[in-house]
């Protein structure tokens, strides 16, 4: 018995010394950035920069009354320009606006951004003569730069009627 015990105790130190399995490796970590759906991006501007994209209709390389076909108009009936969808928004060092245009074919949509103390203002003009009767759509993203703070943030048309204010919000900016 002292022979079996003997053996058995060997067997279990020979166990022992074998290094525990290895867990299977972990697959790699990918970092993919997070942006919430149907916003752009943070703006990487600094106070007082700004950019701004304008998509659609406005960029028809060769623009005509065929326009309304590839960019149909998104409000019907309506000679004047019309902004649908509007949306405003603070992100790290900076203020977003982004919307849909319904404008006179062969006219182009140009935006500026104005600053002033507590105020942002995205102004949107319509470049260009109209050709026939036809509408289309466009579609206009703009962001500046801002130090943090406090602003009223304001998307306001031109036309040759004047200037409307098409939509305003106040927003508190972080630092970035």
């Amino acid at each position: 018995m002292h022979r079996r015990l003997s053996s058995l105790l060997l067997a279990l130190a020979g166990c022992a010394s074998e290094p525990p399995p290895k867990p299977a490796p972990l697959p790699p970590v990918i970092q993919v950035p997070v942006t919430p759906p149907g916003l752009p991006p943070p703006p990487v501007l600094g106070p007082g920069q700004s950019q701004a994209r304008v998509t659609g209709c406005s960029e028809s390389p060769q623009p005509s009354e065929n326009d309304a076909a590839t960019y149909p108009p998104m409000v019907l009936g309506s000679r004047a320009p019309s902004a649908t969808e509007v949306k405003l928004g603070p992100q790290a060092a900076g203020v977003w606006v982004m919307h849909n245009l319904t404008h006179a074919c062969c006219t182009k949509a140009r935006i500026y951004s104005q600053q002033l103390p507590g105020q942002v203002n995205f102004i949107e003009a319509m470049e260009g003569t109209a050709c026939g009767t036809c509408m289309c759509t466009s579609a206009v993203w703009a962001a500046v730069g801002v130090p943090p703070g406090r602003y009223n943030v304001a998307l306001q048309l031109q036309d040759t009627a004047g200037t409307t204010i098409v939509k305003q919000q106040a927003f508190v900016v972080e630092a970035y």
